[in-house]
């Protein structure tokens, strides 16, 4: 008898500390994931300014309104990225989305966060090109290069998941259909 109520009180202090666990794993995120999406918001807004500034200094410390617009856009693009990774982490995370559009939502997410990333890599690549034009330095072209076959590389990549991961969302709708 007296083994009966250890082997119960043992399972309920094993239940009480899973219930514990749980808990603690599902508060985490309430705290964290806001956290980190004001941390990429944050430093959003510090790249925007120092678009600006990049911006704004070649053009009244030397007049070249070309070199201002070429850094200004480069930390713009590099803003822009950054500020749609906080979107994303705050989306993704999200606790009131339904667990059924999870893959959805990452399609979505990894989409955009991508179609970002890739302006980014091309923007870049152009104006390597024009610097290198101007400085007569093509022997350094095959660097702008290398980043656009990596960007092509990329959205090719990009493509074949969204391809697979379609066969998953056409899967589970079906799925859902059958059940309902």
């Amino acid at each position: 008898m007296m083994k009966d109520e250890t082997i119960e009180n043992h399972d309920s202090s094993t239940e009480k500390r899973t219930s514990g666990l749980a808990a603690l794993i599902q508060s985490v995120p309430r705290i964290l994931v806001p956290l980190f999406a004001l941390f990429f918001l944050s430093f959003a807004l510090l790249y925007a300014s120092s678009a600006m500034i990049e911006f704004i200094t070649p053009i009244l410390s030397d007049g070249d309104l070309t070199s201002g617009l070429v850094k200004g856009l480069h930390m713009g693009v590099v803003a822009l990225a950054v500020y749609e990774l906080a979107q994303v982490v705050h989306q993704e995370y999200d606790t009131s989305g339904k667990a059924s559009d999870a893959i959805r939502r990452i399609r979505r997410g990894v989409t955009r966060f991508a179609s970002i990333v890739f302006v980014a890599l091309v923007l870049e690549s152009l104006i390597m090109v024009i610097k290198y034009s101007q400085q007569d330095l093509a022997g350094f072209l095959y660097y702008p290069v290398a980043i656009i076959a990596s960007a092509s590389f990329l959205l090719m990549s990009l493509g074949v998941f969204i391809k697979l991961s379609s066969s998953v969302t056409l899967e589970d709708a079906s799925s859902t259909t059958t059940d309902g």
